[in-house]
């Protein structure tokens, strides 16, 4: 399977997740020029813009964050979404892991590497805080 249809078949079924769990949630079109995020997804009054990675067995190099994705998640949090509402979803190892923009803003290395993904909050323990 290409990265691409690996990336795709990732946000649709990460799509499918977050309903099953009562998010409404939006898998964005795939557009020719990109676009700075995968998935809108709603719950409890609270929007979130994420975008979904698959990562390899070593980890996640922070080189695959685009500019767009860095300013759109800026912007969405400038006009009132708050800090702790965009994230990346970072599928490894065939378990799904969160971690916040901001969280990554923090990050002083290049990548961040399969052992400390597997520190990061899990996609079950995340939507669990959302309920609140």
């Amino acid at each position: 399977m290409t990265n691409k249809k690996s990336g795709n078949s990732f946000e649709a079924f990460f799509c499918e997740i977050l309903f099953s769990n009562g998010f409404w949630a939006h898998n964005l079109a795939q557009k020719q020029a990109g676009q700075p995020a995968d998935v809108l997804a709603v719950k409890n009054g609270r929007a979130f813009l994420i975008d979904c990675k698959v990562c390899s067995g070593r980890g996640f190099p922070l080189s695959r964050i685009e500019d767009n994705q860095e300013s759109a998640m800026r912007l969405w949090q400038n006009c009132g979404n708050g800090n702790d509402t965009c994230f990346f979803a970072l599928k490894f190892k065939e378990q799904i892991y969160m971690i916040s923009f901001e969280a990554i803003k923090q990050i002083g290395k290049s990548e961040i590497p399969g052992a400390e993904i597997q520190r990061l909050e899990t996609l079950e323990r995340w939507m669990r805080r959302c309920e609140q």
